[in-house]
C-alpha cells in the first residue's frame, strides 16, 4: 500500500470523498440532504477543492451527480482508483498520463489473461460490462465468501506472477461481496497521491471521507481521514489502529453522523469550513 509522511503544518483545502454511503445522502435521510446543501454552499463560496473517489464507473458517476444534485468536482477518480477524469470548462476528460502509468505498471498483462486464470474459481460472478475497465476486472460473490475468495484470487495471481491483486469489500445496500482485481499498486489512495503530483494540490492538503473496505487504503495512507458513522463494521477501528501505529492518530475523525452528515461534520472538524458549534 502506498503511504506518505504528512507535514502537519500544511492546512487542508481539498475534500476527496467516496460517494455511495458517504457523500450521497442515504434514502429518506433529511439531515443528509441538508448537509449536502451545506457542502454545495462551501464548494461554491469558499473554493473548496473537491475530488470524487469511487468504485463507480464514469457514466454512473455522472448519472448520480445529476440525480442527487451533487457539487461538481475538479477531478473524478473512479473504477476504484484505475481511471481519472479531469474537469474542463464543458465536460470531463479521461486523464491519459494516468492510464499510461498503469499500463507501465501492468507490463502488458491484459484482462483476458486474468479472466482465464480465474475462470474456474467457484462463487465468482463477473459484473456487467459497464463495470469492467481496461485495468479493473470486477466480480460479485456471496458476502460470507468475500474474504476467502479474495485470498484465493490473490494466490492464483501470485502463482502466475501477474502484477494484479484483489481488493474486497461488501456492498452495503445489496449485502453481497465485491471483488475488484486491479494493478497490484492501484487503489483510491495510490490514485489520489499520484494525482496530487499532477494537479494543483498536495497530499498533505487532502481530507478523505469513506465508509467501506475499498476506502481503507485512502483512509490510512496519511490523509486526514473521516470515517462516517454508517461505515462497515470494524473500519473505524482499523483506521485508528493503522494511523496510530504511525503516530498519526489525530489524522482520523470518527463521525457521529452517517453519510453526508458525517462528511460535513468531519470537514468542520478539520477546518475545511467553519465549525458552527
Amino acid at each position: 500500500m502506498q503511504i506518505f509522511k504528512p507535514d502537519r503544518h500544511i492546512a487542508p483545502r481539498v475534500l476527496a470523498t467516496d460517494l455511495d454511503g458517504t457523500l450521497i445522502p442515504l434514502p429518506g435521510n433529511e439531515d443528509n440532504k441538508t448537509a449536502l446543501e451545506g457542502i454545495r454552499n462551501a464548494r461554491n463560496s469558499r473554493q473548496l477543492g473537491l475530488v470524487f473517489a469511487t468504485g463507480r464507473h464514469f457514466d454512473s458517476v455522472l448519472d448520480v451527480m445529476r440525480e442527487q444534485v451533487l457539487p461538481t468536482p475538479d477531478w473524478i477518480v473512479c473504477d476504484v482508483g484505475t481511471s481519472i477524469y479531469h474537469r474542463t470548462q464543458e465536460t470531463f476528460l479521461r486523464y491519459a498520463p494516468f492510464e499510461s502509468d498503469l499500463a507501465e505498471q501492468t507490463q502488458g498483462t491484459d484482462r483476458d489473461a486474468i479472466e482465464s486464470v480465474l475462470a474456474h474459481v467457484e462463487g465468482l460472478t463477473l459484473q456487467s460490462g459497464e463495470r469492467q475497465q481496461r485495468f479493473k476486472i470486477s466480480f460479485d460473490c456471496p458476502s460470507e465468501r468475500t474474504e476467502p475468495l479474495a485470498a484465493l484470487i490473490n494466490q492464483r495471481l501470485s502463482e502466475k506472477n501477474m502484477p494484479f491483486a484483489c481488493l474486497a469489500s461488501i456492498d452495503p445496500f445489496q449485502n453481497h461481496g465485491l471483488l475488484d482485481v486491479l494493478p497490484v499498486r492501484a487503489s483510491k489512495a495510490s490514485a489520489l497521491i499520484w494525482l496530487a503530483t499532477h494537479a494543483d494540490f498536495q497530499p498533505d492538503e487532502v481530507v478523505f471521507a469513506g465508509d467501506s473496505g475499498n476506502d481503507l487504503a485512502a483512509l490510512t495512507c496519511g490523509f486526514r481521514a473521516i470515517v462516517v458513522s454508517n461505515a462497515a463494521p470494524g473500519l473505524a477501528g482499523q483506521v485508528n489502529h493503522d494511523l496510530a501505529a504511525r503516530g498519526l492518530a489525530d489524522r482520523c475523525f470518527q463521525a457521529t453522523r452517517p453519510a453526508t452528515s458525517g462528511v460535513l461534520e468531519g470537514i468542520r472538524h478539520f477546518g475545511l469550513i467553519p465549525d458552527l458549534n
